[in-house]
């Protein structure tokens, strides 16, 4: 296991996204990446396994908001620190993680179900 201060962690988290596609950084302008230590109560209480959370997806994906009426709700990602750290082993691997959960979330921001993922490789 990994265990970094919110700052270092925040370093390599700035440091995955910097090297992502164009693409993809593009489409982070349109969400916020929050990064909390672990999921909240809440939503624990939603999810079958919260101790196995890296990441998480919420709020109406770009198709989703596109086809509201009215005021938006507001979508974020969220990224769980110690969970993703108690993944790992090195720093390296751990960059890894956050780069496959990061692009995990994000592709349900743009559309994409765990099926579509899984088609595309980021399942």
């Amino acid at each position: 296991m990994v265990r970094m201060t919110d700052r270092e962690f925040d370093g390599v988290l700035q440091q995955v996204i910097a090297e992502l596609p164009g693409e993809f950084a593009a489409v982070l302008d349109e969400v916020p990446v929050i990064v909390d230590l672990r999921p909240s109560k809440e939503i624990a209480a939603e999810i079958e396994q919260p101790e196995e959370l890296l990441g998480l997806f919420l709020g109406p994906s770009r198709v989703d908001g596109a086809a509201m009426d009215g005021m938006p709700e507001t979508s974020v990602i969220l990224l769980f620190q110690r969970h993703l750290e108690r993944e790992c082993r090195t720093r390296e691997e751990l960059s890894e993680q956050i780069r496959i959960t990061l692009l995990h979330e994000l592709g349900h921001f743009i559309g994409f179900d765990e099926d579509g993922l899984d088609r595309i490789g980021l399942g």
